[in-house]
């Protein structure tokens, strides 16, 4: 029998296939069974039920919850035969995943799921930032009746520095380029009209482009190279009044640097969804800045993720329990 660690409530939403996954006809001849988190006091699992467990599955409310979370993650490194860890959401930057992979644990992630979502939130900062409703918020707070004294540029003509064309980047380009906007797409492997841009280029010509960027999207994951590719000097390189709109994570830009570029006029604003520390500190200057606005790392949530979430493992699970190669496996950089 080969265990599968999950939540409860990720037990009870995929009872059927755990069901159908515990008839050897259907599970290689080894069945599944689900061994769920710990949640009694001592929040550790018998010997014998740790050394069962060959999968694990950290979903979202697991990681929503700290104490829940510290079991899942906890009981999973202690499992000594675990084969597979499958997360319920995309990002993998934080230790315990380049622990497990160097133990030779296969980890898959649900990469994709929420890209519509994310990608939407981003465009809507774009276009809350481009037209002054965080002025006009402003206003509304105090009651003011106050017509703008500046007309905000046209989009269309505009262009967008798309770092990162994942899953999210390449909606944020499509999204985009629907409003006219003229996108450059950067990433490692050549792209094209297909992924939504009108330009492709490499990360090492990054610095050469921001100077004609009006608005740099961040949708890249953070690597040892992409933390602070966005510095001090790469931001005096955008020309004056651009945008920021970053849904990647928080470290690929240098916050300090930044905050000091909106404080100057240089920057014309930026949609923050993701923080060098989160949450975010109540003394940060991004609270309080008008052309700033502030989302507390939600920009996914979204009504149908938790149906694509479960289809995506539901996916996984049986590809796993037929012995078949996994297909969203997290690959090393």
């Amino acid at each position: 029998m080969r265990g599968i660690l999950l939540s409860e409530a990720m037990a009870q939403r995929h009872a059927t296939l755990l069901a159908h996954l515990r008839d050897p006809a259907a599970s290689n001849g080894d069945p599944v069974e689900a061994v769920l988190i710990p949640e009694g006091e001592s929040g550790i699992l018998p010997e014998a039920e740790l050394a069962s467990i060959r999968a694990a599955f950290i979903s979202t409310d697991v990681v929503y919850d700290p104490r829940r979370e510290r079991r899942g993650f906890g009981t999973a490194r202690r499992a000594p035969n675990l084969e597979w860890l499958h997360i319920g959401f995309a990002g993998t930057d934080t230790p315990i995943f380049r622990e497990l992979m160097d133990r030779g644990v296969t980890v898959t992630n649900s990469s994709g799921a929420a890209a519509e979502p994310i990608a939407q939130t981003a465009i809507a900062g774009m276009l809350a930032l481009n037209r002054g409703f965080p002025r006009w918020a402003e206003l509304q707070r105090r009651h003011e009746w106050k017509r703008q004294q500046h007309a905000p540029p046209d989009l269309r003509g505009q262009t967008m520095t798309v770092l990162g064309l994942g899953s999210i980047g390449t909606h944020v380009a499509r999204f985009a380029q629907a409003f006219g906007l003229h996108v450059i797409g950067v990433r490692r492997t050549p792209a094209g009209p297909a992924d939504g841009i009108d330009e492709w280029a490499p990360p090492n010509r990054l610095r050469e482009l921001l100077p004609r960027t009006d608005w740099l999207a961040i949708t890249v994951p953070l690597t040892p190279q992409t933390r602070h590719i966005i510095d001090a000097a790469a931001l005096a390189l955008l020309p004056r009044g651009a945008h920021i709109l970053n849904v990647g994570r928080g470290p690929i830009i240098d916050e300090t640097a930044l905050i000091e570029s909106l404080r100057a006029g240089h920057l014309g604003g930026a949609y923050l969804d993701v923080f060098e520390v989160e949450p975010l500190p109540e003394t940060s200057p991004l609270w309080d800045m008008l052309n700033v606005i502030v989302t507390p790392h939600d920009s996914n949530v979204s009504a149908g993720n938790a149906a694509r979430f479960d289809a995506i493992f539901a996916e996984q699970l049986e590809l796993w329990a037929a012995g078949k190669p996994l297909t969203m496996v997290v690959r090393d950089g």
